[in-house]
């Protein structure tokens, strides 16, 4: 079923919500405890999120979908802002620079070109931010997720740690030089 990538606007928030309630926790450690991953979904993931991550200029939320018209079936997010982190704030070599903050896809389009397609949209949409390069952070266990983006360019160049609840996961730090518009 062919997919598209567009912008999201104010009427898909439930279904990005849905969604990123379904395909975060594959992106987690199996150690993550399950309440906190229903916590984090419930806090961080929820519609109104969303709708605020929609009203932030800074920020770039694109979906892919398929013919059937219900819910999205891969959304990605870019932010565009100097990272707050200094772990990441000293590993970033290209500024300005902006976040790949999240970039999923459902489980039933892994291995479809979904995902691949979406990066495609994503990356030139962070292209014309103006920014000269693109960060990420991933699950340094995360083996599928690390080849897909060392696949599409994105290098390691450091590590940090991520919060999720009071629980600390380390993650791999992937940057890449983006081309310009």
């Amino acid at each position: 079923m062919p997919v598209t990538v567009r912008r999201a606007s104010e009427a898909d928030v439930e279904g990005l919500s849905r969604l990123a309630a379904l395909t975060f926790p594959l992106a987690c450690t199996p150690q993550t405890p399950a309440d906190l991953l229903a916590a984090h979904i419930a806090t961080r993931l929820d519609p109104a999120s969303f709708r605020r991550h929609l009203g932030d200029p800074a920020c770039t939320v694109l979906l892919a979908e398929d013919e059937t018209g219900a819910d999205p079936v891969g959304y990605t997010m870019l932010l565009l802002e100097e990272p707050s982190d200094p772990d990441v704030a000293r590993a970033i070599r290209h500024r300005p620079t902006v976040e790949l903050v999240r970039c999923y896809v459902h489980p039933e389009h892994h291995g479809s070109g979904t995902a691949g397609l979406l990066m495609e949209h994503t990356l030139a949409a962070a292209a014309g931010t103006g920014a000269r390069g693109a960060w990420l952070g991933v699950s340094e266990e995360n083996a599928r997720a690390n080849a897909f983006y060392a696949r599409h360019g994105f290098e390691p160049v450091g590590r940090k740690r991520f919060l999720i609840g009071d629980a600390w996961e380390d993650d791999v730090v992937r940057e890449r030089v983006l081309r310009t518009p």
